[in-house]
């Protein structure tokens, strides 16, 4: 029968850099999971509770930053769409849709994940975030 790793006495420590690019690729992976998660639901709760007004449409770059545990740390227009009222409902949107899910395992010992987006506010004005 077959041993698995922690049976054979290694650890993460001891794998190697195979080990540590597999561990890092899986956090990776962990992260972008999250990101598309944390997407979805702006998208979603956007639409639903803050409309940005019909007659104006444009884009703006928004970052946020999310605690391990799920609370929203930071929000801020990195570059402004020229519409205050676009810019204010895309910032309402993510303190309305917060918390947000905690980290999971996967995601290491990570303390906070630094979001960055394009959001775009277009025909019916649906979010449009990437």
């Amino acid at each position: 029968a077959t041993r698995s790793i922690r049976e054979q006495g290694f650890t993460p420590e001891t794998l190697g850099p195979e080990g540590d690019a597999s561990q890092q690729a899986a956090r990776r992976a962990a992260e972008a999971r999250y990101i598309d998660d944390w997407t979805r639901r702006v998208e979603d709760y956007g639409n639903r509770v803050h409309p940005a007004p019909r007659h104006l449409h444009g884009q703006l770059r928004i970052r946020v930053v999310i605690g391990r545990d799920g609370q929203l740390l930071q929000a801020e227009v990195v570059q402004s769409s020229g519409h205050a009222e676009l810019d204010r409902a895309a910032l309402d949107t993510v303190h309305g849709a917060a918390p947000y899910r905690p980290f999971d395992r996967g995601m290491g010992e990570l303390d906070s994940l630094s979001i960055t987006r394009v959001w775009r506010f277009g025909q019916g004005n649906h979010y449009g975030v990437r």
